[in-house]
């Protein structure tokens, strides 16, 4: 754990510029960086720190995902304008929403063209993996750059060797500028979420089984009127809400590969996903699900949200605030509650659902390895793992989102009780790091305060077994990674299709599992399973 403290920002020093001679082609780069010759810094540095800001003349090119739809852009975000100005580098921004963001990334592969820093989920988001990535020479690997120039993340990474683990391939190759959780925390950030005015009004219990959110969800139909009880947002794919856990899980697989003691499963393979799809057809039927669930972005699940148009869905705790502020315009007795995961029976501990493990590859930064300033993205990186980058990714800027109390940072009236009218979550992405995954270190201290609101907007409530069943963040190698992509990229195209069919009631569910099963096997299921197996296996002996 980083230990906070009031520090100073340290005074601006002017260095000294040194020509760095270009290299040509992937393979130079790479071999110059990570080989046995010493690469000279042109950045000054005070016990392997650098001295921020830096202010060296040179210009990174950054590639991620948008942060946040309250700017058009990260460069109109304040906290991406302080990170600058701290580092003393501008950053030139290349972003691309959640929704583009898959195509995008392998269009920018494919071109050859790339930016400097490349904000991706390197594990699950790549073809291969990072140990394609870094065999191919699309990005380098970082071991001699971070023992030589990041001291912050070398530093917490030998502190915390159970997230050392997790941040390395299983050849022990650092690939990226990891997203952590401070302490080794895990976070239940994500779960089932219902207007609890409505259950008040109609005299039920928060849901905690399948068959009460059955009755739950009839009774917005028909005693409120509601179009969609049931509204989900599809936001990367058209299936995304159905298959985040909430409600799968209750049958006790996930559509993924998962363990249940140290055996690799798939989740479409067994007999409890049919029973989801035939519980989901029989909901879609009945009118409770949203006719858009395929179709349905962010935007529409919020409108839908703070409309009154659905009365359930399942959500980040992000939201709420935002479609509560907008109902109690016109109700002020609007309120939602954090349902728990549903099981099959009561007392039955949920088994799948939101909660990560300690590293999970998303929003992790990698230098691409045709970079011309790998050694001055590796130092801007660094900044966020040091005690300064920490308190600014996390709680902004002093004076302006945050002050100190009894020696420890508070959050400000300008995150508490925005003049802007903006949520404090809102507040908190347009003014900090900390609502958004990225290359920081997340305070488990604020996450805690954030997670309690209230008592009807507790992240406990969204606690499973989840890190006993899914898998910790595992390495397919490089010679297996394209075979395991060409099975899974006609697995998944065949789930989808079987999924969406049954749901839809276009085929029976029986017949439907019987030509899923059979298909799966055609494809080489078996052979990715093994795969993952293998791979799981590796894991366990790093």
């Amino acid at each position: 754990m980083l230990t906070i403290k009031k520090v100073a920002i340290l005074p601006l020093v002017l260095v000294i510029l040194i020509l760095i001679s270009a290299c040509s082609g992937h393979n130079e780069v790479s071999d110059q960086i990570t080989g046995s010759a010493s690469s000279s810094s042109n950045v000054e540095t005070v016990d392997g720190q650098a001295v921020y800001p830096i202010q060296n003349g040179s210009e990174l090119t950054y590639w991620l995902q948008s942060q946040t739809t309250l700017k058009p852009s990260v460069n109109d975000i304040p906290f991406y304008q302080e990170w600058q100005q701290r580092i003393g580098v501008p950053i030139r921004f290349s972003e691309v929403s959640a929704t583009q963001a898959k195509e995008s990334f392998s269009v920018m592969l494919a071109s050859g063209n790339l930016p400097d820093i490349i904000e991706y989920n390197w594990l699950d988001g790549v073809s291969g993996g990072p140990e394609k990535a870094l065999k191919d020479g699309y990005i380098l690997k970082l071991n001699e750059l971070i023992d030589r120039h990041a001291p912050n993340l070398k530093k917490y990474l030998q502190e915390h060797p159970d997230i050392d683990k997790l941040v390395k391939t299983d050849n022990g190759d650092y690939y990226a500028f990891p997203f952590l959780k401070e302490g080794g925390m895990t976070t239940q950030w994500a779960g089932p979420v219902l207007r609890k005015d409505w259950l008040q009004e109609l005299n039920l219990d928060v849901p905690t089984t399948i068959d009460e959110w059955h009755q739950v969800l009839i009774a917005f139909k028909e005693r409120k009127g509601v179009r969609a009880p049931l509204t989900f947002s599809s936001q990367t794919h058209a299936l995304q809400g159905f298959l985040d856990g909430a409600f799968i899980g209750a049958f006790g697989v996930i559509r993924d590969f998962y363990h249940e003691d140290g055996k690799v499963l798939y989740g479409p393979l067994q007999p409890g996903y049919m029973q989801f799809l035939k519980t989901m057809n029989q909901w879609y039927e009945e009118g409770l699900l949203d006719p858009n669930f395929t179709q349905n972005d962010r935007k529409t699940q919020d409108a839908n949200m703070m409309t009154g148009a659905s009365g359930a869905t399942v959500s980040s705790g992000a939201n709420i605030d935002k479609w509560e502020a907008a109902l109690r315009d016109g109700d002020p007795q609007a309120t939602f509650v954090f349902a728990p995961y549903p099981v099959l029976q009561k007392g039955e501990t949920p088994k799948f659902g939101q909660e990560a493990w300690m590293y999970g590859a998303e929003a992790s930064a990698a230098i691409s390895a045709s970079s011309k300033h790998p050694e001055l993205a590796v130092q801007v990186l660094d900044y966020a793992y040091g005690e300064e980058g920490y308190l600014l990714f996390n709680y902004g800027i002093e004076g302006q989102s945050f002050h100190w109390k009894d020696g420890k940072p508070e959050l400000a009236e300008l995150i508490t009780s925005n003049p802007d009218k903006l949520s404090y979550l809102e507040a908190l992405t347009l003014y900090t790091h900390t609502v958004n995954p990225g290359p920081y270190v997340e305070s488990k201290e604020l996450i805690g305060k954030l997670a309690v609101t209230n008592e009807d907007h507790n992240y406990d409530n969204w606690k499973t077994d989840n890190l006993k069943h899914v898998l910790p963040p595992v390495s397919i190698t490089s010679e297996e990674s394209n075979e395991f992509a060409r099975i899974m990229s006609d697995v998944d195209t065949l789930v989808n299709e079987i999924t969406l069919k049954v749901i839809l009631g276009s085929e029976p569910a029986d017949e439907a599992f019987r030509e899923l099963t059979e298909k799966l096997e055609s494809l080489g299921i078996r052979r990715a399973l093994e795969i993952q197996q293998a791979a799981y296996d590796r894991f366990l002996n790093r």
